[in-house]
């Protein structure tokens, strides 16, 4: 019997594929993020660079919604090559983003 039929609760039922629950925690967190701190902060305001470019706080977080939309749609648990590299990317975006997403 799986661990999370066990015990139902909220962290042990995520914790049966964390690199996917991760996915979808990322989403809905930035999500409600954007939502929020775009009331008290400007989220166009610090510059990143990226792989040669520079990007605005807003663009980097979006296009981890971009790809975390992506993800999620496919139902990545089921990984492949594609499905990698979509998430390499996912986590550099977000590495490059990381120490800004407070208000």
């Amino acid at each position: 019997m799986c661990l999370w039929k066990k015990k139902p609760d909220k962290l042990t039922q995520e914790c049966w594929n964390i690199d996917y629950s991760f996915i979808l925690w990322l989403h809905e967190h930035l999500t409600k993020y954007v939502e929020d701190a775009s009331k008290v902060v400007d989220l166009e305001y610090h510059k990143i660079d990226y792989k040669g470019n520079t990007y605005t706080q807003l663009e980097i977080i979006n296009k981890i919604l971009e790809i975390t939309t992506k993800l999620k749609d496919e139902d990545a648990y089921y990984w492949n090559e594609d499905t990698g590299k979509q998430v390499n990317e996912m986590l550099d975006l977000f590495k490059t983003a990381y120490f800004y997403l407070w208000w």
